[in-house]
Protein backbone atom coordinates (compact mmCIF):
# COMPACT_ATOMS: atom_id res chain seq x y z
CA UNK A 1 0.00 0.00 0.00
CA UNK A 2 1.20 3.40 -0.89
CA UNK A 3 2.28 5.72 2.27
CA UNK A 4 0.49 8.77 2.46
CA UNK A 5 0.74 12.21 4.40
CA UNK A 6 4.36 11.48 5.58
CA UNK A 7 7.32 12.54 3.72
CA UNK A 8 10.88 11.15 4.46
CA UNK A 9 13.71 13.42 3.49
CA UNK A 10 17.50 12.72 2.46
CA UNK A 11 18.68 13.86 5.77
CA UNK A 12 17.46 10.74 7.61
CA UNK A 13 20.34 9.13 5.95
CA UNK A 14 22.44 10.65 8.43
CA UNK A 15 21.18 8.09 11.36
CA UNK A 16 22.74 4.32 11.81
CA UNK A 17 20.38 1.99 13.68
CA UNK A 18 23.66 -0.18 14.19
CA UNK A 19 23.76 1.76 17.07
CA UNK A 20 20.67 0.37 18.89
CA UNK A 21 23.58 -2.10 20.88
CA UNK A 22 24.12 0.94 22.86
CA UNK A 23 20.71 0.94 24.19
CA UNK A 24 20.74 -2.82 25.73
CA UNK A 25 18.22 -4.97 25.25
CA UNK A 26 14.79 -4.62 24.31
CA UNK A 27 11.43 -6.07 25.64
CA UNK A 28 9.47 -6.94 22.60
CA UNK A 29 7.08 -4.37 21.78
CA UNK A 30 3.24 -4.67 22.98
CA UNK A 31 0.26 -5.94 20.68
CA UNK A 32 -2.10 -3.71 22.26
CA UNK A 33 -1.93 0.54 22.80
CA UNK A 34 -3.47 3.18 22.00
CA UNK A 35 -1.34 6.69 21.19
CA UNK A 36 -1.73 10.24 19.56
CA UNK A 37 1.53 11.26 17.58
CA UNK A 38 2.79 14.47 15.59
CA UNK A 39 4.28 13.63 12.25
CA UNK A 40 6.52 16.62 11.88
CA UNK A 41 6.55 16.19 8.00
CA UNK A 42 2.71 15.55 6.75
CA UNK A 43 2.26 16.46 2.88
CA UNK A 44 -0.90 18.19 2.92
CA UNK A 45 -0.26 20.18 6.02
CA UNK A 46 -0.21 19.83 9.60
CA UNK A 47 -2.08 16.85 11.32
CA UNK A 48 -2.34 14.57 14.16
CA UNK A 49 -2.19 10.83 14.36
CA UNK A 50 -4.22 8.74 16.64
CA UNK A 51 -4.27 4.87 16.70
CA UNK A 52 -5.45 1.58 18.78
CA UNK A 53 -4.03 -1.87 18.31
CA UNK A 54 -5.84 -4.86 20.20
CA UNK A 55 -3.39 -7.72 18.53
CA UNK A 56 -5.01 -8.42 15.23
CA UNK A 57 -7.00 -4.79 14.58
CA UNK A 58 -6.09 -1.47 14.64
CA UNK A 59 -7.40 1.84 13.66
CA UNK A 60 -5.68 4.86 12.85
CA UNK A 61 -7.05 8.27 12.26
CA UNK A 62 -5.53 11.00 10.44
CA UNK A 63 -6.85 14.42 11.28
CA UNK A 64 -5.72 17.37 9.54
CA UNK A 65 -7.56 20.62 10.95
CA UNK A 66 -8.77 23.86 9.66
CA UNK A 67 -5.98 25.86 7.85
CA UNK A 68 -4.96 27.82 4.61
CA UNK A 69 -6.85 26.37 2.00
CA UNK A 70 -8.61 24.37 4.11
CA UNK A 71 -11.71 25.12 5.37
CA UNK A 72 -13.01 22.74 7.90
CA UNK A 73 -11.12 19.75 9.17
CA UNK A 74 -10.27 16.39 6.71
CA UNK A 75 -10.87 12.81 9.13
CA UNK A 76 -9.70 10.08 7.67
CA UNK A 77 -10.49 6.64 9.46
CA UNK A 78 -8.71 3.42 8.63
CA UNK A 79 -9.34 0.07 10.24
CA UNK A 80 -7.11 -2.46 9.54
CA UNK A 81 -8.07 -6.63 10.15
CA UNK A 82 -5.00 -7.79 9.75
CA UNK A 83 -6.51 -11.72 10.51
CA UNK A 84 -8.75 -11.05 7.85
CA UNK A 85 -6.54 -9.36 5.63
CA UNK A 86 -8.27 -6.31 5.08
CA UNK A 87 -8.20 -2.40 5.11
CA UNK A 88 -11.10 -0.33 5.29
CA UNK A 89 -10.76 3.43 4.51
CA UNK A 90 -13.60 6.01 5.79
CA UNK A 91 -13.55 9.64 5.11
CA UNK A 92 -15.01 10.51 8.19
CA UNK A 93 -15.31 14.43 7.76
CA UNK A 94 -17.17 13.67 4.68
CA UNK A 95 -20.40 11.41 4.59
CA UNK A 96 -20.60 11.21 0.91
CA UNK A 97 -16.85 9.66 -0.01
CA UNK A 98 -18.20 6.44 0.32
CA UNK A 99 -16.69 3.36 2.60
CA UNK A 100 -13.29 1.77 0.83
CA UNK A 101 -12.25 -2.13 1.35
CA UNK A 102 -9.63 -3.74 -0.01
CA UNK A 103 -6.97 -6.42 0.64
CA UNK A 104 -3.63 -5.76 3.21
CA UNK A 105 -1.51 -8.98 3.50
CA UNK A 106 1.12 -6.98 5.80
CA UNK A 107 0.70 -7.28 9.57
CA UNK A 108 0.58 -4.35 10.58
CA UNK A 109 -0.36 -0.94 9.48
CA UNK A 110 2.70 1.46 7.94
CA UNK A 111 5.33 1.90 10.32
CA UNK A 112 5.57 5.58 9.68
CA UNK A 113 2.33 5.53 10.99
CA UNK A 114 2.49 3.13 13.70
CA UNK A 115 5.76 3.28 15.28
CA UNK A 116 5.43 0.73 17.69
CA UNK A 117 4.90 -2.01 15.20
CA UNK A 118 6.89 -0.67 12.00
CA UNK A 119 9.66 0.02 14.71
CA UNK A 120 12.03 -2.34 13.21
CA UNK A 121 11.08 -1.32 9.78
CA UNK A 122 11.11 2.37 10.11
CA UNK A 123 14.88 1.66 11.64
CA UNK A 124 15.41 -0.01 8.79
CA UNK A 125 14.30 2.52 6.50
CA UNK A 126 16.70 5.26 8.59
CA UNK A 127 19.57 2.93 7.99
CA UNK A 128 22.85 4.65 6.85
CA UNK A 129 26.50 4.79 6.48
CA UNK A 130 29.04 6.62 7.82
CA UNK A 131 27.03 7.36 11.37
CA UNK A 132 28.83 7.17 14.32
CA UNK A 133 25.89 6.41 16.85
CA UNK A 134 26.85 7.14 20.89
CA UNK A 135 24.58 6.68 23.72
CA UNK A 136 22.81 9.91 25.08
CA UNK A 137 21.63 9.60 28.22
CA UNK A 138 17.98 9.14 29.41
CA UNK A 139 14.78 11.65 28.90
CA UNK A 140 10.98 11.45 28.97
CA UNK A 141 8.85 12.62 26.30
CA UNK A 142 5.81 13.96 26.96
CA UNK A 143 5.92 11.61 30.30
CA UNK A 144 7.18 8.43 28.63
CA UNK A 145 10.49 7.50 29.67
CA UNK A 146 13.17 6.77 27.38
CA UNK A 147 16.95 6.02 26.53
CA UNK A 148 18.13 8.78 23.84
CA UNK A 149 20.71 7.72 21.07
CA UNK A 150 22.52 10.50 19.24
CA UNK A 151 24.20 10.17 15.77
CA UNK A 152 26.56 12.05 13.34
CA UNK A 153 27.46 11.87 10.08
CA UNK A 154 28.67 14.01 7.43
CA UNK A 155 25.35 14.70 6.50
CA UNK A 156 24.35 16.15 9.82
CA UNK A 157 23.13 14.77 13.22
CA UNK A 158 20.34 12.53 14.68
CA UNK A 159 18.73 12.11 18.19
CA UNK A 160 16.32 9.41 18.59
CA UNK A 161 14.30 9.04 21.98
CA UNK A 162 13.60 5.07 22.16
CA UNK A 163 11.01 4.08 24.76
CA UNK A 164 12.30 2.33 27.48
CA UNK A 165 9.48 -0.14 28.09
CA UNK A 166 9.06 -1.23 24.22
CA UNK A 167 11.65 -0.29 22.87
CA UNK A 168 10.25 1.80 19.87
CA UNK A 169 11.06 5.40 18.51
CA UNK A 170 8.48 7.95 20.35
CA UNK A 171 10.43 11.06 19.28
CA UNK A 172 12.86 11.02 15.87
CA UNK A 173 14.37 14.93 15.62
CA UNK A 174 17.49 15.16 12.62
CA UNK A 175 19.54 18.37 12.23
CA UNK A 176 21.09 18.61 8.60
CA UNK A 177 24.25 20.24 7.29
CA UNK A 178 22.74 23.29 7.33
CA UNK A 179 21.66 23.57 11.16
CA UNK A 180 18.11 23.59 10.53
CA UNK A 181 16.52 20.82 13.33
CA UNK A 182 13.54 19.33 11.89
CA UNK A 183 10.73 16.94 14.43
CA UNK A 184 10.16 14.18 12.25
CA UNK A 185 7.88 12.21 14.65
CA UNK A 186 6.76 13.34 17.93
CA UNK A 187 4.07 10.52 20.43
CA UNK A 188 2.20 12.84 22.34
CA UNK A 189 -0.09 10.12 24.66
CA UNK A 190 0.52 6.83 25.13
CA UNK A 191 -1.52 4.18 26.79
CA UNK A 192 -0.44 0.37 27.20
CA UNK A 193 -4.24 -0.47 27.96
CA UNK A 194 -6.33 -2.83 26.02
CA UNK A 195 -8.60 -0.36 24.16
CA UNK A 196 -12.02 -1.21 24.11
CA UNK A 197 -13.87 -3.14 21.34
CA UNK A 198 -16.23 -0.41 19.91
CA UNK A 199 -12.94 1.23 18.77
CA UNK A 200 -12.96 -1.47 16.06
CA UNK A 201 -16.32 -1.17 15.21
CA UNK A 202 -16.80 -1.08 11.22
CA UNK A 203 -18.06 2.61 10.18
CA UNK A 204 -21.48 3.46 8.74
CA UNK A 205 -21.32 1.89 4.79
CA UNK A 206 -18.49 -0.57 5.44
CA UNK A 207 -20.27 -3.34 5.80
CA UNK A 208 -21.72 -2.67 2.22
CA UNK A 209 -18.33 -2.15 0.68
CA UNK A 210 -17.54 -5.32 2.67
CA UNK A 211 -19.80 -7.37 0.15
CA UNK A 212 -19.34 -5.38 -2.74
CA UNK A 213 -15.40 -6.07 -2.49
CA UNK A 214 -15.97 -9.74 -2.18
CA UNK A 215 -17.85 -10.04 -5.75
CA UNK A 216 -16.18 -7.19 -7.56
CA UNK A 217 -13.75 -8.13 -10.60
CA UNK A 218 -9.90 -7.74 -9.65
CA UNK A 219 -8.64 -4.47 -11.71
CA UNK A 220 -7.96 -5.27 -15.47
CA UNK A 221 -5.07 -3.11 -15.20
CA UNK A 222 -2.11 -1.97 -12.69
CA UNK A 223 -1.05 1.09 -11.90
CA UNK A 224 2.94 0.66 -12.02
CA UNK A 225 4.65 4.02 -11.47
CA UNK A 226 3.13 8.08 -11.19
CA UNK A 227 4.85 11.35 -11.23
CA UNK A 228 3.93 15.13 -10.56
CA UNK A 229 5.58 17.96 -12.64
CA UNK A 230 6.58 20.75 -10.81
CA UNK A 231 4.21 23.13 -9.79
CA UNK A 232 5.40 26.89 -10.58
CA UNK A 233 4.66 29.15 -7.35
CA UNK A 234 1.74 31.47 -7.72
CA UNK A 235 1.28 35.02 -7.20
CA UNK A 236 -1.83 36.82 -8.43
CA UNK A 237 -5.57 37.36 -7.99
CA UNK A 238 -7.82 34.91 -5.80
CA UNK A 239 -9.39 32.73 -6.34
CA UNK A 240 -6.03 30.84 -8.05
CA UNK A 241 -6.47 28.26 -10.55
CA UNK A 242 -3.37 25.88 -10.58
CA UNK A 243 -2.85 23.50 -13.24
CA UNK A 244 -1.49 19.98 -12.40
CA UNK A 245 0.16 17.86 -15.08
CA UNK A 246 1.24 14.39 -14.27
CA UNK A 247 2.09 10.55 -15.74
CA UNK A 248 0.70 7.05 -15.38
CA UNK A 249 1.94 4.51 -16.17
CA UNK A 250 0.17 0.72 -16.47
CA UNK A 251 1.35 -2.36 -16.93
CA UNK A 252 -1.60 -3.57 -19.69
CA UNK A 253 -4.49 -2.38 -21.16
CA UNK A 254 -7.58 -1.36 -19.37
CA UNK A 255 -9.29 1.36 -16.75
CA UNK A 256 -7.43 3.53 -14.46
CA UNK A 257 -9.22 5.84 -12.14
CA UNK A 258 -6.77 8.81 -11.10
CA UNK A 259 -7.39 12.51 -8.64
CA UNK A 260 -5.02 15.18 -7.66
CA UNK A 261 -4.94 16.43 -3.96
CA UNK A 262 -3.57 19.57 -2.22
CA UNK A 263 -4.79 19.96 0.87
CA UNK A 264 -8.27 18.34 -0.54
CA UNK A 265 -9.03 15.75 -3.28
CA UNK A 266 -10.83 16.84 -6.44
CA UNK A 267 -12.96 14.28 -7.96
CA UNK A 268 -11.45 11.95 -9.50
CA UNK A 269 -11.43 10.96 -13.58
CA UNK A 270 -10.99 7.85 -15.30
CA UNK A 271 -8.28 7.30 -18.16
CA UNK A 272 -8.08 4.28 -20.66
CA UNK A 273 -5.30 2.33 -21.66
CA UNK A 274 -4.90 0.36 -24.75
CA UNK A 275 -1.55 -1.57 -23.95
CA UNK A 276 1.26 -1.08 -21.54
CA UNK A 277 2.64 2.29 -21.23
CA UNK A 278 2.55 6.13 -19.62
CA UNK A 279 -0.15 8.79 -20.81
CA UNK A 280 -0.06 12.34 -19.43
CA UNK A 281 -2.57 13.66 -17.61
CA UNK A 282 -3.80 17.24 -16.23
CA UNK A 283 -6.41 18.87 -13.60
CA UNK A 284 -7.00 22.77 -12.65
CA UNK A 285 -7.67 22.98 -9.12
CA UNK A 286 -9.00 26.14 -7.56
CA UNK A 287 -7.85 27.57 -4.45
CA UNK A 288 -9.41 29.88 -2.30
CA UNK A 289 -7.82 31.05 0.78
CA UNK A 290 -9.93 32.24 3.74
CA UNK A 291 -7.48 32.61 6.25
CA UNK A 292 -5.10 35.39 4.78
CA UNK A 293 -3.32 35.92 1.40
CA UNK A 294 -1.09 33.16 1.17
CA UNK A 295 -0.60 29.52 1.93
CA UNK A 296 1.82 26.97 0.70
CA UNK A 297 1.59 23.03 0.55
CA UNK A 298 2.31 19.74 -1.60
CA UNK A 299 0.11 18.16 -4.21
CA UNK A 300 0.46 14.65 -5.14
CA UNK A 301 -1.33 12.19 -7.68
CA UNK A 302 -2.91 9.26 -6.74
CA UNK A 303 -4.01 6.60 -9.16
CA UNK A 304 -5.51 2.72 -9.11
CA UNK A 305 -6.75 0.18 -11.17
CA UNK A 306 -10.39 -0.26 -11.91
CA UNK A 307 -12.20 -3.32 -13.37
CA UNK A 308 -13.93 -4.45 -16.22
CA UNK A 309 -17.19 -2.83 -14.72
CA UNK A 310 -15.19 0.54 -13.89
CA UNK A 311 -15.08 -0.25 -10.27
CA UNK A 312 -11.94 0.72 -8.19
CA UNK A 313 -11.09 0.77 -4.27
CA UNK A 314 -9.53 3.72 -2.81
CA UNK A 315 -6.15 4.84 -4.41
CA UNK A 316 -3.07 3.06 -3.68
CA UNK A 317 -0.69 4.42 -5.57
CA UNK A 318 0.77 7.97 -5.16
CA UNK A 319 3.18 10.55 -7.72
CA UNK A 320 6.35 12.37 -5.62
CA UNK A 321 5.14 15.56 -3.90
CA UNK A 322 5.17 18.90 -5.56
CA UNK A 323 5.19 21.55 -2.98
CA UNK A 324 4.24 25.11 -4.47
CA UNK A 325 3.24 28.55 -2.84
CA UNK A 326 0.22 31.43 -3.50
CA UNK A 327 0.14 34.53 -2.84
CA UNK A 328 -2.70 36.36 -3.17
CA UNK A 329 -2.40 40.09 -4.56
CA UNK A 330 -6.20 40.27 -4.30
CA UNK A 331 -9.17 38.14 -3.19
CA UNK A 332 -7.54 36.40 -0.42
CA UNK A 333 -8.92 36.06 3.05
CA UNK A 334 -12.64 36.66 1.33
Amino acid sequence: MRRRFIILPAVLTLICWCGVSYLGAQAPAPQTYSFTEDPGLALMGPSVVKISRDGSKEVVDQIMPVGPGRDKEFHNHLLYDFQAHKLYIKVLSDPAVPCGVQEYTDPGAPPELDVISGSDALMKELIGGGGQPKPGGTDTVNGIAAKVMEVTSAQGKGRIWIAQNGGFPVKIVVTGADGKAVTLIEMKQLSLAKPPASAFALPAGCAAAQVQSQTSQKPSTNVTALTLEKIPSYTGPCPAHIKMVGTITADGPGTVFYQFGAGKFDPGETIAFSAAGTKTVTHVMTFQPKYGNQMGGGAILEAIGADASGNHGIPTQGSNNADFNITCTSGGGK
